[in-house]
């Protein structure tokens, strides 16, 4: 059993997380220069007093044979917390900036289609503008991205800055807890959510290429059953295709480091192929993207994380579930585009699947790989190549 098992402690707690310290001196881990040795402690909280960039990932004590984030060595707590104070402030001074610009080319944008409607109908009617542009997508669109590319930012820094706040060196240890879970993550292999972007981006390739990039959507109807394993690898725009990768990115990595490996294709592919079918059954038109999978994926998080608690940090999942109530807002702003059956139907389907797979657990440890597990997985990696080869011919055709 490892140490950090024999200590009650998740993998991303445990006390050699972080990389060997330098013996009997202090410094930090700078993000630009690497490491750098100090002469005392109040050089230290001198450097993070000034980190208002957080360049400073990681510290070092005498005290400690590994180096730590500097939110869990208590001599430094008064000086991370006034440099985060500061970095927070900026953050968000910055993105106030940024959502005043995303203001303006909203309204501009506004006021151009509603020129351009007024000047087509050759009268001004405020009802009849209201009618016209409630009609077209353009607006919701606008304001799509108006909500996602300055109205969230800008949310996201503004509940930094609030969460900041509330720290005291008392309550530090959440906020160690976040930090060293967060920088475990980011360190863990990947290649199964790497190999379904892969087959993602291939898919994205072939829509470029092709010139008929739509062939292989899903569309009402069941009689085309295929479509089902072609439409979750394929996108409308660059922009569907980047905000997609982000999120599986994000999610997959997270379900590969928890769940382990095999789960990120189950749970996708299920996920998908659940949120296809009710598109079908609800969603007039064409339909494509793998927003059901991610919401499969992030509703399986939703699950699995609250019957495995001790897994994760205990502030961790308010992130899913800000991720959640974004996507229902945007859905619920770009009805007309955004295809809410599929997302509904993926979420579901992810809850369901770790709620079926995964029984509660008290346990630090992650779960087990079974062959089942791999052999299962390896199945619907094959399944989604298929899906792949049909979507590379539809549009080649």
């Amino acid at each position: 059993m490892s140490f950090s098992l024999q200590m009650g402690r998740p993998a991303w707690a445990r006390p050699d997380l972080f990389p060997q310290a330098p013996p009997d001196s202090w410094g930090y881990l700078d993000r630009a220069q690497g490491p750098v040795i100090v002469d005392h402690l109040t050089d230290l909280q001198e450097v993070l007093r000034r980190d208002s960039e957080e360049m400073v990932q990681l510290v070092w004590t005498p005290e400690h044979h590994y180096m730590q984030v500097p939110e869990a060595v208590p001599e430094l707590a008064d000086a991370w917390l006034e440099s985060r104070k500061e970095s927070s402030a900026r953050q968000l001074k910055r993105q106030q900036g940024q959502l005043r610009l995303g203001w303006l080319l909203f309204m501009a944008f506004m006021l151009y289609t509603s020129w351009e409607l007024v000047r087509y109908r050759g009268m001004f009617s405020l009802p009849l503008l209201w009618h016209d542009l409630m009609d077209l997508s353009a607006p919701a669109m606008g304001f799509l991205l108006l909500l996602m590319f300055f109205l969230m930012p800008w949310y996201e820094a503004k509940k930094r800055w609030r969460e900041v706040r509330s720290w005291t060196a008392e309550n530090r240890q959440d906020a160690a807890d976040m930090a060293c879970f967060e920088a475990w993550l980011s360190w863990q292999k990947i290649f199964a959510t790497k190999l379904l972007m892969g087959i993602i981006a291939v898919a994205g390739a072939g829509q470029v290429l092709s010139g008929n990039p739509f062939a292989a959507a899903l569309i009402r109807g069941g009689e085309e059953r295929w479509r089902l394993l072609t439409a979750p690898l394929l996108h409308g725009n660059l922009l569907h295709f980047m905000m997609n990768a982000l999120g599986l990115m994000y999610l997959g990595r997270r379900v590969e480091a928890l769940a382990r490996w095999p789960h990120v294709a189950m749970v996708f592919l299920f996920s998908a192929w659940l949120g296809g079918e009710c598109s079908v059954l609800m969603r007039q038109g064409a339909s494509l993207g793998a927003s059901g999978g991610l919401m499969g994926l992030l509703g399986f998080l939703l699950v699995f994380e609250t019957r495995h608690a001790r897994l994760v940090p205990r502030t961790s999942r308010r992130r899913l579930m800000a991720a959640l109530i974004g996507t229902a807002l945007i859905g619920l702003i770009g009805v007309k585009f955004i295809d809410n059956a599929a997302h509904a139907g993926g979420l579901v389907a992810g809850m369901l699947y770790a709620f079926l797979v995964f029984p509660r657990s008290e346990s630090v440890a992650r779960p087990k790989l079974s062959t089942t597990d791999r052999v299962m997985a390896i199945g619907c990696y094959a399944v989604l190549l298929y899906g792949l080869n049909l979507a590379l011919q539809a549009m080649w055709a």
